[in-house]
């Protein structure tokens, strides 16, 4: 009788740690402007990412979509705060598409990796 609640004690700890955001935790996204599938009625002056921990800005790579376009982005337009978990796009001046689709990869500052992808839709009254 010992062994079988020993056991299902064990059992039970090992399952709460797989299922532990703790024990599989990478960078992911917590936040976004606009936020994911939006319909906003215009192009936006800039985007913002907001990620779960702070990433290696110098292994960051950010890739916006335009109308299935690739745009261009510079260095400049990126613009990380000081805690290194928010990100503020500028947004190009000849952007004018309906639909959007932000991709990213990044290092988090724990040496996990992330990436993902958010879209919008530009719809204008």
């Amino acid at each position: 009788m010992f062994s079988v609640r020993l056991l299902s004690c064990a059992l039970l700890g090992i399952y709460s740690l797989l299922l532990s955001d703790d024990a599989w935790s990478h960078a992911h996204l917590v936040g976004s402007e606009p936020p994911a599938n939006a319909v906003i009625a215009q192009v936006p002056k800039q985007l913002r990412l907001r990620f779960s921990e702070p990433v290696e800005k110098s292994f960051t790579n950010i890739r916006i979509k335009a109308d299935q376009r690739t745009l261009n982005l510079l260095d400049s337009q990126l613009q990380w705060d000081d805690s290194g978990k928010n990100l503020q796009i500028q947004m190009p001046d000849h952007a004018h598409a309906l639909d959007y689709e932000i991709e990213w990869s990044l290092l988090a500052k724990d040496g996990h990796a992330g990436k993902g992808k958010l879209g919008f839709k530009v719809k204008p009254k």
